[in-house]
C-alpha cells in the first residue's frame, strides 16, 4: 500500500514534467560555492497577446517567486546591488501543429488512400541565464515544456527545480 500511495503522488506531482526538456550549461572554470547575493535583472515574457492564458504579472511572479525559493534553499541572498550574480530569465508560449502523412492504414498497396495525423499544442520555453556582475555567462537553464493544458504555478516550479538541480550540488558547501 505505501508504495502504490508513493506512485500515486509522484505521478500526481510531476505529471507536467513529463514532456519536459531540461538543457543545463555551465561554466565549469568557475567555482559556484563562492555565490553569496543574487539579484534580479531584465528579464521578458515573449508569449504572443493572442495565446495568453495568464497575466504576465501572474507569471512573472511565479518565476521569480520559485528562482527566490531555490536561491534561499542554497543561502544566497538577494540584494538589490552590488550582487555576486545577475539573474535573468525570458519565457514564451507558442502554438505548434505537428502533421505528418500516415499512408495508406493496411489497404491494398496501390491505393490512394491515405490518412495523416495532426496534434495541436502549445509549448513553453523558459530560459534562466545566472551571469556574475561584469555579464560572463555562469549557469543557463533552457527547458521546453510540450502543453496540452493551461500554463500554471506547479509547472513553473517544477521546471525551476529541474534546472536547479546540478546547481544545488556545484554550490553545495561545507556545514561549518
Amino acid at each position: 500500500m505505501r508504495v502504490f500511495l508513493i506512485g500515486l503522488l509522484t505521478i500526481c506531482f510531476c505529471n507536467e514534467s513529463f514532456s519536459q526538456q531540461v538543457k543545463i550549461e555551465f561554466d565549469k572554470k568557475r567555482d559556484l560555492k563562492t555565490i553569496r547575493t543574487f539579484q534580479f535583472g531584465e528579464s521578458q515574457i515573449t508569449t504572443p497577446k493572442d495565446q495568453k492564458q495568464v497575466a504576465d504579472n501572474l507569471l512573472n511572479q511565479w518565476i521569480v517567486t520559485s528562482i527566490a525559493d531555490v536561491m534561499k534553499y542554497n543561502q544566497i541572498n538577494q540584494t538589490d546591488s552590488l550582487a555576486d550574480i545577475v539573474i535573468t530569465y525570458a519565457f514564451g508560449v507558442l502554438a505548434r501543429t505537428d502533421y505528418e502523412r500516415l499512408g495508406p492504414l493496411a489497404q491494398t498497396p496501390g491505393t490512394q488512400q491515405t490518412g495523416s495525423f495532426k496534434f495541436d499544442y502549445r509549448q513553453s520555453t523558459l530560459v534562466i541565464d545566472l551571469n556574475d556582475y561584469n555579464g560572463n555567462l555562469l549557469y543557463r537553464i533552457s527547458a521546453t515544456n510540450n502543453l496540452t493544458s493551461p500554463i500554471n504555478e506547479r509547472l513553473i516550479f517544477a521546471t525551476t527545480y529541474r534546472g536547479f538541480k546540478k546547481f544545488n550540488k556545484l554550490h553545495k558547501r561545507k556545514k561549518k
